[in-house]
């Protein structure tokens, strides 16, 4: 599953390289605009068979030099999608080493907090961060919580329960 960071970094690579071949195609406007087959079927028409063999060839030259380019593009686009894998593999790894570390953090958190009186901790809780302290909450046991929550100022208490009851995280 692609996260939606990894998805936007994958938007805007693919914008950029859109973008890029817009500027080639701005530049080489031979690309956007080929012949029709209709007119070169009409210049060959009017042509002796000399020149016509000659304006095949020099078609057939100027489709080598596309197919080419085409392959040079191509190249170049697998490079950077591989690059973007490996951006994408990195931050992945850094997203976990950070969740990792947060968790240890509220772990120790939870250790800290569990271990006061109710009453004490309740007044730090009050100090601190709601979505910390639902973490918090969420890691203790349901009785040390409760103590703690009922020395807490309502109103924090109280969204503070909401969004335990709402709670999306990792459970543990």
């Amino acid at each position: 599953m692609v996260s939606k960071k990894t998805a936007r970094i994958l938007i805007i690579a693919i914008i950029v390289n859109l973008s890029f071949i817009a500027l080639y195609i701005h530049i080489n406007p031979t690309l956007a605009a080929p012949d029709e087959p209709a007119d070169i079927q009409n210049k060959q028409e009017t042509l002796p068979r000399d020149e016509q063999w000659e304006l095949i060839q020099k078609r057939q030259g100027e489709l080598t030099a596309k197919e080419v380019q085409l392959k040079e593009l191509e190249v170049q686009v697998d490079k950077k999608i591989k690059r973007l894998e490996e951006i994408e593999a990195s931050i992945k790894k850094e997203v976990e080493a950070y969740k990792i570390e947060s968790d240890t953090r509220v772990r120790h958190l939870v250790k800290i907090y569990s271990s006061m009186k109710p009453k004490a901790a309740a007044s730090l809780m009050d100090r601190l961060d709601i979505n910390v302290a639902v973490e918090v909450f969420i890691n203790m046991k349901g009785d040390i919580a409760g103590a703690i929550l009922s020395y807490m100022e309502t109103k924090k208490a109280a969204t503070i329960s909401r969004m335990l009851v709402t709670y999306k995280g990792s459970l543990k």
